[in-house]
């Protein structure tokens, strides 16, 4: 299959997501409400749900990686390292996906309870959270999904039997899936919801990630396990 591969096509598609994870992650920079009331708490006010897309889109740009290294690396050698890199990555990603559920959660459930605090903690509320730069967010959204189908149209075009790895496919369609599902939650509820809105779609994509990176891990034990025996 990577002898018949337009590998140029295939360069494109790896720069591709290699750029989608990069705009997820810078994004936690840029989609802030700039809330002194937040800073004086030392809580986050910055937008959590697109960085956690990370999580399942690094893993996807680590596989699209791992087949551009078996281009230029013997399979002998390749197959004898792969098993070890996957379960490190993909262990490495689980704990930051936990990290990101747990951590999305409690600030969840602050929000929650300020909010419904009437009428001294609704105040509070409002003074930090009340606010979401949703125009950046859906800038950043429809940047991350034109990349994401530059992505999978390159893919295709550089081999298009990568669309019978069922697995490679799946993870994909989850990748996709989780940007529909932010976007929908942000133009679902009123501006001033949106931020616990924010931090439910990141505990979506960080259960995604870790859903995903044991599949990898598991996938990654066994290979090493070859290896040995």
């Amino acid at each position: 299959m990577l002898d018949s591969m337009r590998k140029p096509i295939f360069i494109i598609a790896l720069i591709a997501i290699g750029l989608t994870v990069l705009v997820e992650l810078s994004s936690i920079a840029l989609i802030s409400n700039g809330s002194s009331s937040a800073n004086a708490l030392n809580v986050s006010v910055t937008g959590q749900a697109i960085p956690s897309m990370a999580y399942l889109d690094g893993l996807i740009f680590f596989a699209a990686l791992i087949i551009a290294i078996a281009l230029l690396v013997p399979e002998r050698v390749q197959s004898k390292v792969q098993g070890i890199v996957t379960v490190i990555v993909s262990f490495s990603l689980l704990l930051g996906c936990i990290v990101c559920i747990f951590k999305n959660l409690t600030m969840l459930f602050l929000m929650i309870s300020l909010l419904l605090a009437v009428p001294f903690g609704t105040i509070v509320y409002f003074a930090a959270w009340a606010h979401f730069d949703t125009n950046t967010a859906r800038i950043a959204l429809s940047l991350i999904m034109t990349l994401k189908i530059v992505f999978a149209v390159c893919l295709v075009l550089a081999q298009q039997r990568f669309l019978q790895n069922k697995g490679l496919v799946l993870i994909i369609l989850t990748s996709f899936l989780e940007n529909l599902i932010i976007a929908f939650l942000y133009g679902l509820v009123p501006g001033f919801l949106v931020n616990p809105v924010d931090r439910i779609a990141a505990i979506v994509c960080g259960v995604c990630g870790a859903i995903w990176a044991v599949v990898y891990l598991i996938g990654g034990i066994i290979s090493v396990v070859k290896v040995i025996v």
